[in-house]
């Protein structure tokens, strides 16, 4: 294990050009696999991703490598909704919360390289509500630390740690069709060289939104696109430029506008959830609004070709 993740470290250094922009998170987006995963508990897969809990915990990994419903590991169907990748085929997945056990899961990853004493790192993570949960939390942050968070409790809460960079205590991470950007900065300490990603909260201490009328209250989150920079020199709104995609309202009823940051023309594409092409158009300008009033009701993926590669947006057509 240890040779597969410093061979894996050794190529990403290869490819970094500049110490300041670069991303210290490895396989930022899980594309990178051993295998295809086949059941929960795989997140391993993604390497050098892994689960803190040395006990027992079932932190997942999907793909598009099963795309049948039943599979459970799929993208966009799995055992806990539907939706695809932020960026490229795969995701990582994660308990958040449950009320009738002090259940938690966790990921973490070593960075590419330690953090540098007095310097500023911006962190950002990219969530999904997931369809089958019933609340919504807000606490779910990130925590950095020299040696690995090893837990040895049956995938209990990890609350004996204060995560660095953690989601506003007000802002419920409800969205269940797009993707929530979790962000944040904090001056390293120097040395960090694990990050871990979860709910540091137990039960009591963990804010809860209900979604649904079940008695049984469970939160499940996808996550993708993990990054951490050394933003000192650049600053946290440089860091955040980028091709931003905002679809809205969603759900929507006869029209949709989507907003982009940064602007070339783009072709939109409009697929259902087996990724057939329903509706295509231009975007010729910053904010467009498309007619959708010709399509059923039902869940659909708005796709741009960008220089990024392909962006999806999930939307509800009521």
């Amino acid at each position: 294990m240890k040779k597969i993740i410093s061979l894996y470290i050794i190529l990403n250094l290869c490819q970094l050009s500049s110490v300041n922009s670069q991303n210290l998170v490895p396989n930022p987006s899980f594309e990178i696999d051993t295998a295809c995963p086949n059941n929960y508990s795989q997140i391993y897969y993604a390497v050098p991703w892994f689960v803190p809990h040395t006990n027992w915990s079932s932190s997942d990994l999907f793909d598009t490598c099963y795309l049948a419903i039943s599979s459970g590991q799929g993208v966009p169907f799995n055992q806990d909704g539907v939706q695809w990748a932020r960026t490229g085929v795969k995701y990582a997945g994660i308990i958040t919360y449950t009320d009738t056990i002090n259940y938690r899961e966790y990921i973490e990853v070593p960075l590419l390289s330690p953090l540098i004493v007095n310097r500023n790192y911006c962190v950002q993570i990219y969530i999904s509500l997931s369809e089958l949960s019933n609340v919504a939390i807000s606490n779910i942050g990130a925590y950095f630390s020299i040696d690995s968070v090893l837990d040895s409790t049956h995938g209990h809460a990890i609350d004996y740690f204060f995560p660095q960079v953690e989601n506003t205590t007000t802002n419920f991470l409800n969205d269940t069709a797009n993707w929530m950007l979790v962000s944040g900065n904090f001056i390293a300490n120097g040395g960090e060289r694990f990050m871990t990603i979860g709910n540091f909260h137990n039960p009591s201490n963990t804010n809860v939104q209900n979604i649904s009328g079940s008695s049984q209250q469970y939160s499940y989150y996808y996550l993708d696109d993990v990054s951490v920079i050394d933003c000192t020199d650049v600053g946290v709104d440089e860091n955040n430029k980028e091709d931003m995609v905002e679809v809205y309202p969603n759900p929507a009823t006869n029209q949709l506008t989507i907003k982009t940051a940064q602007f070339k023309e783009k072709e939109i594409r409009i697929t259902d959830v087996l990724g057939n092409l329903i509706q295509q158009s231009m975007l010729n300008s910053h904010q467009s609004t498309i007619d959708i009033s010709n399509l059923a009701k039902g869940i659909y993926f708005i796709e741009l070709q960008t220089e990024k590669g392909i962006l999806r947006r999930k939307f509800v057509k009521e």
